[in-house]
């Protein structure tokens, strides 16, 4: 069985992996995408992004020929976001076992970040309404680009003052695991999202468990 040892920080994804936030995300893309025809942009051209990626790729776009119209649909596109995400927030559901595990973590001397793609006011709500304990949080409102470009792992392993060696990435979506690799981090995926352990195969990450109150077996 797999053992870390000589971990100094564990990174954390937040929706997922720590709280649930239940967010219908096919019913929010067809919301973005009715956001963006009315801006006269034909979203099937940008299908293969992601959300945050769709609408600061659309709002450069835009830019190119009317800076106020980008600011307005970057405005009301990602205010949008930040609703539902904070709607979804006030209900959220802790993951069975996150806090204890981030407790114990804690207690062993091991710093604790969170790295998330969701906006600062949602998470700081998750985390809010239960006991969570740790030292850094990096929203999508601190730093860009999100993951799965590696500037916010590379923030959080500055800032907690760890090297990537002596890091773990944990999260439940593939670009979790691909960000960790870019930095050089350890990877370790968890099943309680929306993801199987066949969407991690080809990726290979360092463990694959159901959900991080499994974590500490493996220190």
């Amino acid at each position: 069985m797999i053992r870390f040892k000589e971990i100094a920080a564990v990174l954390f994804d937040f929706d997922g992996t720590l709280v649930q936030l239940n967010l219908n995300f096919p019913e929010i893309y067809r919301e973005v995408y009715s956001i963006v025809e009315g801006y006269g942009v034909d979203p099937t051209l940008y299908q293969d992004l992601f959300l945050i990626e769709l609408v600061e790729t659309i709002t450069e776009e835009l830019k190119k020929h009317n800076p106020e119209k980008a600011e307005k649909f970057n405005r009301e596109a990602e205010g949008f976001l930040r609703e539902r995400e904070v709607v979804a927030a006030k209900k959220a559901e802790v993951v069975p076992g996150a806090c204890q595990t981030l407790k114990r973590l804690k207690k062993k001397g091991i710093k604790i970040g969170i790295v998330t793609r969701n906006c600062k006011e949602a998470v700081r709500i998750g985390l809010g309404k239960n006991d969570f304990t740790y030292d850094l949080l990096l929203t999508r409102d601190d730093i860009r680009p999100v993951k799965p470009e590696p500037h916010s792992l590379e923030k959080a392993l500055k800032v907690l003052k760890s090297k990537p060696e002596e890091t773990i990435m944990v999260g439940d979506h593939p670009i979790d695991i691909r960000v960790g690799k870019k930095v050089g981090v350890k990877t370790v995926a968890v099943l309680s999202g929306k993801k199987t352990k066949e969407d991690f195969k080809e990726l290979k990450p360092d463990l694959i468990i159901p959900s991080v109150k499994e974590l500490l077996k493996y220190f």
